[in-house]
């Protein structure tokens, strides 16, 4: 394989390098949802890293033991240039699920500040069993 050293203006008008980027930042980043999550007796507190996401792009949602936290954000930007303006939006969808054993859905409170989230999720006081029947 060999290497060709490119000059900045090549750079900036690549479109492989372009779409490289895309992918690399966007997919196969590991950047998104990062959790930190502590478990006591009584709950689970979590916090989620969400730099630069509004609360109205945030959405929680608990079932069967599953926490499922989803992002949804738009972003635009417009740039004058010479005789054009140049518009360019993305989009963004993230979500990432957690498994709470004995969480009470009833217990469940979220805040977004300085772009984290903190959850906290209470535990249920009865234990939670179920007998399956075999056939």
């Amino acid at each position: 394989m060999y290497f060709v050293k490119k000059s900045n203006d090549e750079k900036k008008n690549n479109i492989v390098d372009d779409v490289q980027n895309f992918f690399m930042d966007s997919f196969f980043s590991n950047k998104a949802l990062k959790t930190d999550i502590v478990e006591t007796d009584q709950e689970y507190l979590l916090e989620v890293e969400l730099p630069g996401v509004e609360k109205k792009d945030v959405s929680l949602d608990f079932n069967n033991q599953y926490l499922t936290l989803s992002v949804n954000q738009e972003d635009s930007t417009e740039a004058k240039e010479k005789h054009y303006i140049r518009k360019e939006r993305s989009r963004f969808s993230y979500s990432r699920s957690y498994y709470l054993d004995k969480a009470d859905e009833n217990k469940i409170k979220a805040k977004l500040e300085n772009g984290v989230l903190l959850i906290t999720v209470g535990k249920s006081d009865e234990e939670i069993k179920k007998t399956i029947s075999i056939d």
